[in-house]
């Protein structure tokens, strides 16, 4: 089909939820997905400018627009160059103020009608530059970005060399869409519907406690705070895991489950893990959203042990795992009382050597490259946990919480609690969750001081 502007392509599922989000909070840059580096010397901008069109050229995601339509929500495939790269002149700001330039660059609005989901800023310095890539999450997900970065390189390091692009050619995004709709339309999807049916019949979110009321309009603002795990408590957690004869990241998700019941009071709740849609070596290379939040109810009857809760969440995972091809939308627009089945969500991504941008792996020819630590803020959930793991083996907790809900404290104490747990698990992996304290020394002193304890 053709329309307006482009060749007219219909949205995935998760496309047309995040697009209506988009209509809701159109200035709001909680989808927005924003990275950058130090770039010395600084990028020849021609040359950047013909890698953009490139990156474009070969993920048409990249160089769409979006519209309403009587028919519902669907994209406008456009020429490459769509947005441009834009210039601000940054003078020799650096350190913390450096970093809140970045970061206010890539909060601004993505006008996903008018310029596409992409934006490319270049920061220019005496020296150098910093170069700030910022995606809309309707045309991204995790492994998408280091895709966009390796392309972008690969591409800026070709042309400056005067060689020719041989890319192989990709499954564009659409055919993706094309493979949804037809599972939707056929016997699958009956199956896979039953089985979300069951798993969320009388279901509730997590529900911590908030510092503040939730507010009929959310701002959809995030921030974040993180720490990275003593190489002592990763070892635990390996040794915990090997022992269990579960995965590390099993370990880790039963016992951020047990810190939910401790804080909730909840002895059964439902929480989210994005799940992979790459399932065919022909999406590996796509740009796009290709991931599913699933849905994992848990349960902690009384006596449950941290044995139980790490078995649980291992057979969580299998089951919904099997069943991610059902869009969250359509498991939620199910439910009588619409009421969210997600409110926080967990997940650990393995980082690979080259995802981060090293001299050695980076592709722009002629530069030196250094990466800018940006979380990403999300504020589309109450709490969104990742915890990462370095191509090293060690691991890296990021909470990113809804400011309209939490101060920076309170998350801060989350996360320590969860170290906290993590460690009382490894070393007894037998204790019941119940009877485990939830207050550190300093919290115990304090209590007992005051007559409480």
């Amino acid at each position: 089909m053709t329309g307006s502007g482009g060749d007219t392509r219909e949205l995935s599922t998760g496309q047309a939820a995040l697009w209506a989000l988009y209509r809701l909070a159109p200035e709001s840059p909680t989808s927005n997905v924003m990275s950058a580096v130090v770039a010395e010397p600084a990028l020849d901008l021609d040359t950047l400018s013909d890698a953009v069109a490139a990156l474009q050229q070969r993920h048409d995601l990249l160089r769409s627009r979006f519209a309403e339509t009587g028919a519902g929500p669907v994209r406008l495939v456009c020429p490459p160059g769509l947005g441009g790269v834009e210039v601000i002149e940054a003078g020799d700001i650096d350190g913390a103020d450096l970093i809140d330039l970045v970061r206010t660059v890539g909060e601004r609005p993505l006008r996903l009608e008018q310029d596409g989901p992409l934006r490319v800023t270049v920061l220019r310095r005496s020296t150098d530059c910093v170069l700030v890539v910022v995606v809309h999450h309707i045309a991204t997900d995790g492994l998408s970005q280091r895709i966009v970065w390796r392309d972008l390189g690969d591409a800026y390091g070709l042309l400056r060399n005067g060689v020719g692009f041989d890319w192989s050619p990709l499954t564009g995004y659409d055919e993706f869409v094309a493979r949804e709709r037809a599972m939707l339309a056929g016997p699958r999807r009956a199956e896979l519907a039953d089985h979300w049916a069951r798993t969320c019949a009388g279901a509730t979110a997590a529900l911590l406690p908030t510092d503040r009321p939730r507010p009929a309009h959310r701002s959809y603002r995030g921030a974040a705070v993180a720490r990275t795990l003593p190489d002592d408590l990763t070892r635990q957690v390996r040794a915990t895991a090997v022992a269990a004869r579960v995965t590390p990241f099993t370990v880790l998700l039963g016992v951020f489950e047990a810190l939910l019941y401790r804080y909730t009071g909840q002895d059964e709740f439902t929480i989210g893990c994005p799940a992979s849609l790459r399932r065919s070596r022909a999406l590996r290379d796509v740009v796009g959203l290709l991931v599913n939040p699933i849905v994992l109810r848990s349960s902690f009857p009384p006596g449950t042990t941290f044995s139980d809760a790490i078995a649980s969440a291992g057979q969580q995972v299998t089951s919904g795992t099997a069943h991610a091809a059902y869009p969250l939308p359509l498991v939620q627009a199910a439910r009588p009382d619409r009421d969210p089945l997600v409110r926080i969500t967990f997940t650990l991504l393995a980082r690979q050597a080259d995802d981060t941008l090293s001299d050695t792996s980076h592709g722009f020819v002629g530069h030196e490259i250094r990466q800018l630590p940006l979380p990403y803020d999300e504020g589309q959930f109450d709490l969104a946990v990742t915890v990462y793991q370095w191509p090293d083996g060690s691991l890296f907790a990021e909470f990113n919480y809804d400011t309209d809900l939490f101060d920076a404290d309170t998350v801060s104490r989350l996360l320590d609690r969860y170290l906290d747990l993590l460690g009382t698990a490894c070393a007894d992996p037998g204790a019941v969750v119940a009877d485990v304290s939830m207050v550190d020394d300093a919290e115990q002193r304090l209590l007992l001081e005051l007559g409480m304890s």
